[in-house]
This record gives C-alpha cells, structure tokens and sequence, in this order.
C-alpha cells in the first residue's frame, strides 16, 4: 500500500509508443463498440446522463476480443496479481450538467487493492483525487497512468477543448 503522503502515482509515457498508438486507435479511431451506462456515480441527485464503456475484463473473465492482444501487455506491466475489471471510458462532454462525476471509490476491499487510469489522449479534463480532505486534479495527458489506492476518492473531469474524454480503468490486486 502506497503511504499516506503517497498514496498515488503518475507515470508518464507507460506503454511503448507504438503499442500505445495501436491501443488510441483501436479506441478512439475504428468502429469501437461501446455500451451506455446510466450513471458513472450512483448519487440521489442525477447530475449526469451516464457514459460509454467497454468491458475488457469483469466478472472474474475477459470480455473482449480484445483483452489478450491489447490489456494483458498492460496487466504485465502494472505487475498485477489479480485482475478485478478492466473497461475503457468514453465521456461525452454534453452529458454532464457539472464539470465532472460526484466523487467515489471504484471498490473498497479489506485487502489493499489499486485503481489505475490510463489517459488516451491530451485534453483540459482530468482526475480529482481527494486525500486527507485536499483534492489534486491530475490532468489528461495521453500515455499517462495514474495509480492509487483503491481507497481514495477521486472523480472524472470532463473536458471542455474536448467533445470526448478516453481513458483505460484498471481495478486489482
């Protein structure tokens, strides 16, 4: 578990360029498919219309002809132990009424487990992290991966130089 003055991580250019490039085109690029949800957060007051996603990996499986050739390299890279879910996030600007998701764990387990965000493109949208009550917004930056303690919360920011905000999730052990 990464201590509490460090409880995430940011690291730049993660992937190989080419094989990052390959992954931004599958996703942003070709004819992707994508799944709406209701809601990113589930809150009483509704302040979002929802987002689009693609599941690589949930319910102890993956569940996508994509998984092997594009997540397991990452899942590799990122050393991970167990997979919990996998999915990439496409947020459409227009469907929020504020300027991100309300705050939110993604899991919250008794053993120490991990989130990860790979941000896919470059855009003034981000993640907001909130530890010990102070939140720090880490910006989209494509090739970047932000790593903390599944027990932190954090939220979306959408972007406004930007229609779509892409980003990979990762939840682990």
């Amino acid at each position: 578990m990464l201590e509490e003055k460090s409880k995430y991580k940011v690291i730049h250019n993660f992937m190989n360029e080419i094989a990052f490039e390959a992954l931004q085109y599958l996703i942003i690029e070709t004819d992707f498919p994508w799944f709406k949800r209701e809601r990113q957060v589930f809150t009483k007051d509704k302040k979002e219309l929802g987002y689009l996603t693609h599941s690589f990996f949930n319910d102890y499986h993956p569940g996508s002809v994509y998984y092997k050739e594009y997540i397991v390299p990452i899942l590799r890279q990122l050393e991970i132990a167990s997979v919990v879910q996998v999915r990439a996030n496409l947020t459409p600007s227009v469907f929020y009424i504020e300027k991100g998701s309300a705050f939110h764990c993604d899991y919250i387990y008794k053993s120490p487990s991990k989130t990860a965000i790979l941000y896919l493109q470059t855009t003034n949208g981000g993640t907001e992290i909130k530890i010990n009550n102070k939140i720090k917004l880490i910006k989209d930056e494509e090739n970047k991966m932000l790593i903390f303690d599944s027990d932190v919360e954090h939220r979306g920011i959408v972007s406004t130089d930007s229609d779509f905000r892409y980003v990979l999730n990762f939840n682990y052990f």
